[in-house]
């Protein structure tokens, strides 16, 4: 038997998923949308409504539009990032970086409810800016993301 032999079961104990901390693709996309659903619904009911509606009787129904509208630019902007890490996790990832995604998502996701309400803007801006920022960082330095354009840039060079 050889030293390649020998090796090969400690390797894949040592790689096993409950060892590392591998999150599985379908759980962790499925625990991100679960997070993006709770902070969007939190940021949305963060505000009474009733102050809500003494905003939009004190400022007038154009700056209500103006801010309704900006949210729903905002939650855009928050569907594309979403849609660039949900990508992502269709390779496994580590429960620090899902974290750090989860996170990410959250903040981001939570910043266009919270502008929705009118009564937390400038926070919610914060949330939102603050959020997208870190979701670019971490697809950024995340190595996954490097094999996994490659493997699209691969394909794509085959079918033509």
């Amino acid at each position: 038997m050889t030293d390649l032999a020998l090796t090969r079961p400690r390797a894949r104990l040592a790689l096993s998923p409950l060892r590392v901390g591998i999150v599985a693709p379908l759980i962790a996309r499925t625990l991100l949308v679960a997070v993006i659903a709770l902070a969007f619904v939190g940021g949305l009911l963060a505000t009474p409504s009733a102050d809500t509606a003494r905003l939009i009787a004190h400022e007038g129904g154009a700056w209500t539009n103006l801010l309704r509208a900006m949210a729903a630019l905002k939650l855009l902007f928050a569907a594309a990032a979403s849609a660039a890490v949900l990508w992502r996790l269709g390779a496994p990832i580590s429960l620090l970086r899902g974290s750090g995604y989860a996170l990410a998502a959250a903040a981001t996701w939570a910043g266009p409810g919270l502008i929705w309400g009118l009564a937390h803007i400038p926070l919610g801006a914060l949330l939102l800016h603050g959020g997208l920022i870190a979701t670019a960082l971490l697809l950024w330095r995340d190595p996954a993301t490097r094999v996994r354009l490659s493997d699209v840039v691969a394909l794509r060079r085959r079918g033509r």
